[in-house]
């Protein structure tokens, strides 16, 4: 047997056992707690620390709410009056020199409905608070999902970035002992060295791409327990085909419904409204009632009570500036509303333009593209372990495959996040 036919049978042989290796290599870096979507958005709702902290804000607003509740306390005095040198000093007192006495509450009492008004305002508050909550985990979610789909996408390319530095490997191999036995040039060993450290240094960054998506999307979700083996369940996110049908105007008209941020705005109008007609009824003075008690044993009537009540005269003064600071800011939140409408318009159209884009692109890939490019690679392994093409063929094969596998899951990282951007706009009922 010459060299030339055993070197082939040696290259036939060790190719066969590409897969194989592929298959443990894969395994390998398979292994840790694996996570899916939906699971690290759970994760998300329980740990993160910025939406905790946001919900410390309904507790703030509930406290505003006892404060408005509350009823005035009343005012207890108590007077002694009447009171000479002499019954200090004289042993025997008769009862009329005894000091007087007179015990006095007074009570305020709020007109015109201000208190209820005031409860009603800040109920309305506690829920503007409680849908600023949903609106915050609404733009949080999606930061969960785009760090989720990093992950993804980082974990796609590590394992092509593997795969592709081991069959380089295999390829170096293989030319080492046609080298030895002259039936490869040694330029041509040298270059397919280049390529295998370049796909070495391709590997070592994917790695660090992968540690880097790891990190930001631990970060989001508190830091769990076994978080450095975290790694993202290799499946895509599934479209709602209803959602997805869906036309422009009418996406537009159900996020004008659904989203928090829009409902939080028509709340603070409502609130804003009880608050301008609170500031016109201010002008309405409130009323103090007292009421009194009194024993003076000098006086000829001993005993007597009385009860009287006080009125502020609101005559310089009958709160214009609360009443116009309050129309200013009716005004201001009616003008708000209108800009997040318009904003959310503008958002979702384009979010539902990037998502259109982006599923055309991955549906191109997944009908033709991928198909071609997998024969293409497949034909050219066959092909040189036949000899029927060179090295620099098969090198080519290799990097055209790793650039379209690439591009592939770029491609789905993209439309993904696109869809998570849809689901943003569009106003998806996030469940706390």
């Amino acid at each position: 047997m010459s060299n030339f036919t055993k070197t082939k049978t040696l290259v036939c042989l060790i190719f066969s056992l590409w897969i194989t290796t592929l298959q443990a290599a894969t395994q390998a870096q398979g292994t840790g707690l694996a996570i899916t979507e939906q699971q690290a958005i759970a994760l998300f709702y329980q740990r993160n620390l910025g939406l905790i902290a946001a919900s410390f804000n309904i507790d703030d607003a509930r406290a505003q709410e006892i404060i408005a509740a509350a009823i005035p306390n009343p005012v207890f005095s108590f007077t002694i009056s009447s009171l000479t040198p002499n019954m200090f000093r004289e042993p025997n007192n008769s009862v009329s020199s005894l000091p007087a006495i007179s015990p006095q509450i007074e009570q305020l009492i709020e007109t015109a409905g201000k208190r209820r008004l005031r409860i009603e305002s800040s109920e309305l508050a506690t829920e503007a608070v409680s849908l600023d909550l949903k609106d915050t985990a609404r733009t949080l979610t999606n930061a969960v999902r785009r760090g989720f789909y990093s992950l993804l996408l980082a974990q796609k390319s590590a394992q092509i970035a593997g795969e592709n530095y081991e069959r380089y490997r295999e390829i170096l191999r293989v030319n080492e002992v046609r080298l030895r036995v002259g039936d490869i040039a040694a330029t041509d060993f040298t270059r397919i060295e280049v390529e295998s450290l370049k796909a070495q240094a391709d590997q070592d960054q994917a790695k660090t791409v992968l540690n880097q998506a790891r990190a930001d999307l631990l970060l989001l979700l508190g830091w769990p327990e076994n978080s450095l083996e975290i790694s993202a369940v290799d499946a895509w996110p599934e479209t709602n085909p209803a959602l997805a049908k869906a036309g422009q105007d009418q996406l537009a008209e159900l996020a004008l419904e659904r989203r928090p941020d829009l409902q939080a705005a028509r709340v603070r109008i409502e609130q804003a409204g009880k608050m301008l007609t609170l500031a016109n009824r201010l002008a309405i003075p409130d009323v103090t009632v007292n009421a009194f008690y009194q024993r003076d044993p000098g006086n000829f009537f001993t005993e007597s009570a009385g009860l009287g009540f006080s009125v502020p005269l609101p005559l310089f003064y009958r709160q214009e500036g609360e009443i116009s600071k309050a129309r200013i800011n009716l005004s201001t939140s009616e003008l708000a509303l209108k800009q997040a409408e318009q904003s959310v318009r503008a958002d979702l159209m384009k979010a539902l333009s990037a998502w259109q884009s982006a599923a055309a692109i991955s549906q191109r890939f997944e009908s033709s593209a991928l198909k071609r490019i997998e024969n293409l690679r497949k034909a050219q392994e066959i092909a040189y372990q036949k000899g029927a093409v060179g090295l620099l063929e098969l090198i080519d094969a290799e990097r055209n495959y790793k650039a379209m596998m690439l591009d592939y899951y770029t491609a789905l990282a993209n439309r993904s996040n696109a869809w998570a951007d849809l689901l943003m706009a569009y106003g998806e009922e996030v469940k706390l």
